[in-house]
């Protein structure tokens, strides 16, 4: 930043860092998106219907959530189930 206001124009100094900011943020981006490009499923396939892994993974996804789900909820009913009994 010392560089910025030793500089006999600042507003330039200040666009050029933008510029070069900018930069480096979109090669940044750019390697995030390529390394996590395997990570991601499948692509539909060229008739435009979704893949057999997407369907499957989808599957695997809706089948972990539905359990999931139910599990949360029978600790619920566990936890406030049992009513007391009046004396």
């Amino acid at each position: 930043m010392s560089s910025i206001m030793q500089s006999p124009d600042i507003l330039a100094a200040l666009q050029q860092r933008k510029k070069v900011t900018a930069r480096r943020l979109q090669a940044s981006r750019q390697r995030v998106l390529d390394a996590s490009a395997p990570l991601t499923s499948s692509r539909k396939t060229a008739d435009g219907k979704p893949s057999v892994t997407r369907l499957v993974s989808g599957g695997i996804a809706a089948y972990e959530g539905i359990r999931i789900f139910l599990n949360v909820f029978s600790a619920v009913r566990t936890l406030f189930g049992h009513r007391r009994r009046r004396r």
